[in-house]
Formats: C-alpha cells, sequence, structure tokens
C-alpha cells in the first residue's frame, strides 16, 4: 500500500459533493473520510487541514491526481468556462468543490452507465456493487460479466438491464475489451459515440455517458429531461415546457459544445448536479 499527503491548491473541493455526484458508483463517504472503488484501484481519503489530504491506497500518487485530473489548475478549467458563458456562473457558485473525475476503469464506468437507464443513483449504486461481487477482489474482467447469464442478474434486480449488460459486454469483448476501450478513448468524439449508439440498450444520452465519464471525451454534452429543463431556461425560452425530442437533443447538444468545446461536459455537470441537489433539498 502506498501512503501519501497530496496538497489542492487549485480551487475548493468537496468530496462529499464528489462522492454523490452520479460520475463513479462506488464512491462511500465514510467516519474518518471517503473510500474510492475504481476497478481495481482503491484511495482511502482523510482530511488533513484546508485543502491537505492523506491518502492510503494500492496505487501512487500519480494515481489518484490523475483520478481527480490535477495536472490542469481546475480554477482554469472554470474561468475558461465563465468566459465562455457568463450565465453558468450562478451553478459554479453554488456547487463549489465539484470536480469531473477521471476514472481509471472504463469498464467499470461504461457498465456503471448501461446501470443508469431509467433509473436513479441509489438503485445505479447496488448494481454496480452487485456487478462488482462478480470479480475476484475487484471489477470483473468484460469476459466475466459477458459469461454472466441475463437470469442471474434479473435475479440481482437489473430488470431488462439483465439482458444487454451481457450483450455489449460480449461485443466489447469479441473486439478488443480493455483494449478497444482504450481504442475508444483515442477516436474522435463522434465515431465513437455512433459505435456506442450501434449496441444494444445504449441510446444517444447513454453514450454521451459513457464518452464523457469512461472515455474522456470532454465535448460529451448527456441530456436527459432535467437538464433539458435548465438549457431550455437558458438558452431556450421558445422550448420552455416542450419535450425532448431527437432533434432538439442534437440541437441543444451540439450549441452547448460549440460555446464550451472541450470544457462543455465539465459545464453541463455543474448544471446536474445543481439539478439533483435542488431535487434532494425539496
Amino acid at each position: 500500500m502506498f501512503r501519501y499527503a497530496v496538497k489542492i491548491d487549485d480551487g475548493p473541493i468537496d468530496f462529499d459533493r464528489i462522492a454523490k455526484s452520479g460520475q463513479m458508483f462506488r464512491w462511500l463517504i465514510t467516519e474518518s473520510g471517503w473510500t474510492a472503488y475504481d476497478g481495481g484501484h482503491v484511495y482511502h481519503i482523510r482530511s488533513l487541514e484546508k485543502n491537505r489530504f492523506e491518502v492510503e491506497s494500492n496505487q501512487d500518487e500519480s494515481s489518484f491526481r490523475r483520478l481527480l485530473r490535477l495536472e490542469k489548475p481546475h480554477d482554469k478549467i472554470l474561468d475558461e468556462i465563465r468566459s465562455r458563458g457568463p450565465e453558468i456562473e450562478p451553478f459554479l457558485i453554488a456547487r463549489q468543490g465539484l470536480r469531473i473525475l477521471r476514472p481509471h476503469s472504463r469498464a467499470e464506468t461504461l457498465f456503471s452507465f448501461l446501470c443508469s437507464s431509467c433509473n436513479h443513483i441509489s438503485r445505479i449504486t447496488g448494481m454496480v456493487w452487485h456487478l462488482a461481487n462478480l470479480g475476484e477482489g475487484c471489477f470483473p474482467t468484460i469476459e466475466t460479466i459477458a459469461n454472466t447469464s441475463e437470469s442471474t442478474l434479473r435475479e440481482l434486480g437489473f430488470g431488462y438491464r439483465g439482458a444487454t449488460i451481457p450483450k455489449v459486454a460480449g461485443i466489447l469483448a469479441s473486439i478488443g475489451g480493455e483494449n478497444y476501450l482504450d481504442d475508444m478513448a483515442n477516436g474522435s468524439y463522434q465515431d465513437v459515440r455512433n459505435e456506442l449508439i450501434a449496441m444494444p440498450g445504449i441510446g444517444k444520452k447513454l453514450a454521451d455517458c459513457i464518452c464523457l465519464f469512461a472515455l474522456d471525451h470532454g465535448e460529451s454534452v448527456p441530456i436527459d429531461t432535467h437538464i433539458w429543463q435548465v438549457l431550455t431556461r437558458l438558452y431556450y425560452p421558445d422550448w420552455v415546457g416542450t419535450s425532448l425530442t431527437d432533434r432538439k437533443y442534437e440541437t441543444a447538444a451540439a450549441a452547448f459544445r460549440d460555446r464550451f468545446g472541450e470544457h462543455a461536459g465539465a459545464a453541463h455537470q455543474f448544471l446536474f448536479v445543481d439539478n439533483m441537489e435542488r431535487y434532494r433539498e425539496r
């Protein structure tokens, strides 16, 4: 095990908020701090003092810094978002401490979001832990998931996802598994998105979630009905109260992507967490 102190001085960080933000689903708030499970990586985080944290992990400090994207100062990213879209400023202020994560396990992140279709975070979390328990001490391989029967997953409460998850795993296993996911991370956003949408059970929103969180395509903009309400208030007053069609999805996502570029996904996440936390508060 490694133990190291990490100083984070590029703006506030709120691990409670991050743990509940719907980016990773095996991130726990504990009595002593926080524990994050990411494939076979485990990070136990404890606050030492302002902006300083002790991390005990089976991975070195560079791995932890990569998870939190500390290679580029967070405050600089927020400044870029503000300069491109001053209308996002109230969301940045309201949800201070939020960070966009970069999970190491592309497979765990992908299958986590396959659990998210028509679902809420507490149930998604339970499903992801069920999948994790199929592995031997860490998240299972893509091949293990591919060989898990639909009936097994349905008995664990996956519903119709019990059919699609092994099918997607089987497709990925046949074309290269983890290596293929790495190739997807290096491909063009639009090409990768189209590949994902061609797979069973993956629509536009799930594909965009996978692109953003599993494959590091920062320009990806997942839009659900809740984010749609925020986007219409900000940018499309004529569409307020209307349903989210495929055409409107593509129009809104492309415009947001053009406005915020590589930080579109980060700007989107502040809108998403703001909506989610307001719902919890209500």
